[in-house]
């Protein structure tokens, strides 16, 4: 099926009609299309889905950037493992409190928004998903697993500002692991005076 015919049933899907635009970002919705007609960028961002994801999103085969934000979503199907060369997820301003394993199956993903949802320990998941650069968490309600962030490969950049967090496991951070850590508005009571693993720490 042509991307085109996709977006058709998904503007179905969530009643409201897709427009193409030139680029998408966190405040354009729309979709943009590569040269070949595919498309890339999608935004859906306060389509009133009311926590239900539309099936024809997962069909698109060369998705790269999705913009899902204030859906009230409360999970994240296993289907999500179809967006295969999905590289950034904006799933920011839900209800979403758990990620399916099938995160890890995507092989391309690098960036993670999940600010302002109701998690509230880091899933183990997130230390799986092996091209995982950059992780928010920013307004949520952590107070632990933050092991399975530190444990990652990949991951160097970290945003947990205003959770309810009382440590963490500094002593997992290696050299050079981390660019960014912003802990910021937490109530930590122990930080290391040495950080220089950190390259821009916020606290």
């Amino acid at each position: 099926m042509e991307d085109i015919q996709i977006i058709e049933d998904l503007s179905n899907q969530i009643n409201r009609k897709l427009k193409q635009v030139r680029k998408v970002n966190w405040l354009i919705k729309g979709y943009q299309l590569n040269d070949l007609g595919q498309v890339t960028h999608l935004n859906i961002a306060k389509c009133n889905l009311k926590g239900h994801w539309p099936p024809a999103l997962f069909k698109l085969k060369h998705l790269e950037f999705l913009d899902i934000q204030e859906n009230r979503l409360e999970s994240i199907p296993e289907s999500i493992s179809g967006l295969e060369t999905v590289t950034c997820l904006d799933i920011r301003n839900n209800e979403l409190k758990e990620l399916p394993g099938q995160m890890a199956e995507l092989p391309h993903l690098i960036k993670l928004y999940l600010g302002n949802n109701a998690f509230t320990v880091v899933p183990e998941i997130i230390g799986e998903c092996k091209r995982l650069e950059l992780i928010d968490f920013t307004d949520n309600m952590l107070t632990g697993g933050l092991e399975h962030i530190l444990n990652s490969n990949s991951i160097t950049n970290v945003y947990l500002r205003n959770n309810q967090l009382k440590e963490l496991p500094f002593h997992l951070i290696q050299d050079h692991q981390l660019k960014e850590l912003n802990i910021m508005e937490n109530a930590i009571e122990s930080i290391p005076d040495d950080m220089a693993a950190v390259e821009k720490l916020w606290i």
